[in-house]
């Protein structure tokens, strides 16, 4: 692995960790058990998403990602305090995922496209994760891919 596919590894650890973050949250806060169930299968699949490319890393020789973003920090404190208020607050929540999601799949296809070697690699596998939990959302806060 090159030093540059571990920036573009370690940018997408940083960012599942920030998305991984968010779910553990509305998890905390969400009433409804069937979207409780999702945020939780939502959280394995970004937990697995996180260990796998850390591992790539390691594996390779260099430093994996251990935290977030700042910006990340930044998204977490604006999505509680936008959900805290809200009158329904699963939907606020549903809401927020879904628009986060959208931000990590497009980090996801920004950093596939400039690292084309990794087109059928752990990438490309954990892509169709991705849009699997991004459809979920939008499907629930009835919207489209933004």
């Amino acid at each position: 692995m090159s030093q540059v596919n571990r920036g573009l590894y370690n940018a997408l650890i940083r960012r599942g960790i920030d998305d991984r973050d968010l779910h553990r949250r509305a998890l905390e806060q969400v009433r409804d058990p069937a979207l409780q169930m999702l945020l939780f299968e939502n959280l394995q699949t970004l937990d697995s998403l996180i260990a796998e490319l850390q591992g790539q890393v390691r594996a390779d020789g260099g430093y994996a990602a251990e935290h977030g973003t700042l910006g990340g920090s930044m998204r977490f404190l604006a999505a509680t305090l936008s959900t805290q208020f809200a009158t329904h607050r699963d939907s606020a929540w549903v809401h927020c995922l879904a628009r986060y999601e959208c931000e990590l799949l497009h980090s996801f296809e920004r950093r596939l496209e400039r690292a084309p070697g990794e087109r059928n690699g752990v990438l490309a596998r954990h892509l169709s994760r991705l849009y699997g939990m991004h459809k979920d959302m939008h499907c629930l806060a009835g919207t489209t891919h933004g």
